[in-house]
Formats: structure tokens, C-alpha cells, sequence
């Protein structure tokens, strides 16, 4: 298996760390030996198509499932072992999200805050809540929202609890280019607090914006991007730009 590395001057373990790294479903092979190392700090691009197997492979790195080969640690915390103490570091972003439609915007907050054993003020959730432009519908049940709505709630959700690593899948789907400007600038705000982040999306223009390095999953395997895929994602993604300026 070929490995990609993100080079980093920190001398911590490293964020993410897979070596010859597999998952299976009965007989089908989602993910085929991995390797890959993600030093602290950094912003990777995960791109490529539906189906190859990004989703699988973030929710492997939150142990939301088990691998099936090979070894990884996340965060300096063995994968199979230590469950508990990534689930504690990590925040996952999906396209749904693990929020609760009977609940109003708030009181999704609300749980997850508990959920997490966090104590946080009235003013803390009210900030979480303006902060992706949801305050005014705050008292709102999420049944009642739209698939945007709903990723805004998300993303307020990975705002309440600090991270060491933030694990976002397809985070532009579903959402206008105002959104997709809050997911660029949650990104950077990540960076800035030393935070590493994983972008996993087939949108590569949209991923590659705020990423430091680009690799891609085709058919359960890892490959870095060749010069003419990364041509084409700079040009979405500058195309996007001028569309927002």
C-alpha cells in the first residue's frame, strides 16, 4: 500500500495514523490497506466519488466502526483499544448530522452539551446558534428545517466542545454559497486553533479551497492527486471565488 504523508514540524504524535488499514462489509472490501499519516494541525482534502468509501472511512477514525485489518491510532490513541478517548477528541460532521427532529435547533445543543458532559450558559448556546445564523430559529423543531438548516445545526454542535481533530463529510452539501463560506471559515478557525481537520467530499474544488494537501479514495484505496486533478480543483475552486465575490 502506498503511503501519504503530511509533512509537519510538530514533534507530537500524529493526528492520524493507519498502516495496511482495511474494512469489510461480509464480503465487500470498502477499504483496501490504507496508509496514511496526518500530522497535527493540518488540513486535509479527502475527494472522490460516491462510493469509494470516504464515509466509511471517517467513521472508522471516530470508531463508529471497527476496522477490520491493520492497525491506526488517532489523536496517539490505539483505534481498537481506546475508544473512549478518541470519541472525547473527535468531532464528525455528516450530511445528515446526529441531531434529533423532535428537538428545536437549541435543544439539540442542549443535548449534545450533556452528551459530552459540558456545562455551558444560555449566552453559550445563543452564540452557537448566531454564529451559523440560526439564532432566530432557535426555538424551531429540526423537523421543520431544510437539509441546510439542518448542517448549520451541525456545525454549531462541533462549535461547543474544543477539538483536536474535526472529521467533516460532504460538508458543502446541501448548502449556498453562504454556507459554504461558513464551512471555510469554520475550517480556518480550526486551523488557526491548532485543530486538524479532515475535508472527505466529492466537490474537490469546494475540499481543495482550504486544504493543505489533496489525496484521493478511489474503489477503497488511497492515491495522492496528480498535477492535472489538482489544476482542474484550483480552477473550481477560483471559479467559485470570483462567483462570491
Amino acid at each position: 500500500a502506498q503511503e501519504a504523508a503530511i509533512t509537519s514540524t510538530s514533534h507530537m504524535s500524529p493526528a492520524v495514523e493507519l498502516k495496511d488499514f482495511s474494512k469489510r462489509f461480509g464480503w465487500n472490501r470498502v477499504l483496501r490497506g490504507i496508509d496514511l499519516r496526518v500530522e497535527r494541525g493540518t488540513t486535509l482534502a479527502l475527494v472522490g466519488p460516491n462510493g469509494a468509501g470516504k464515509t466509511t472511512l471517517l467513521k472508522c477514525l471516530v470508531t463508529l466502526l471497527h476496522p477490520s485489518g491493520g492497525s491506526g491510532s488517532v489523536c496517539g490513541f490505539d483505534l481498537r483499544e481506546q475508544t473512549d478517548e478518541i470519541r472525547e477528541r473527535v468531532g464528525l460532521v455528516t450530511v445528515r448530522g446526529y441531531i434529533y427532529d423532535d428537538l428545536t435547533a437549541e435543544e439539540n445543543l442542549r443535548f449534545t452539551a450533556r452528551m459530552c458532559g459540558l456545562d455551558l450558559s444560555d449566552q453559550e448556546y445563543q452564540s452557537a446558534l448566531t454564529r451559523v445564523g440560526l439564532d432566530r430559529v432557535a426555538d424551531q423543531r429540526v423537523r421543520t428545517f431544510s437539509t441546510g438548516m439542518r448542517k448549520r445545526v451541525v456545525l454549531a454542535q462541533l462549535r461547543l466542545r474544543p477539538l483536536e481533530l474535526a472529521l467533516l463529510d460532504e460538508p458543502y452539501a446541501g448548502l449556498d454559497r453562504q454556507g459554504m463560506s461558513l464551512v471555510d471559515e469554520f475550517v480556518r478557525e480550526f486551523r488557526a486553533a491548532g485543530t486538524t481537520v479532515i475535508i472527505a467530499s466529492h466537490q474537490a474544488g469546494e475540499a481543495t479551497r482550504s486544504a493543505e494537501q489533496t489525496l484521493i479514495l478511489r474503489e477503497g484505496k488511497l492515491h495522492p492527486m496528480d498535477h492535472d486533478e489538482a489544476a482542474r480543483s484550483h480552477l473550481s475552486a477560483q471559479n467559485l471565488g470570483a462567483e462570491q465575490a
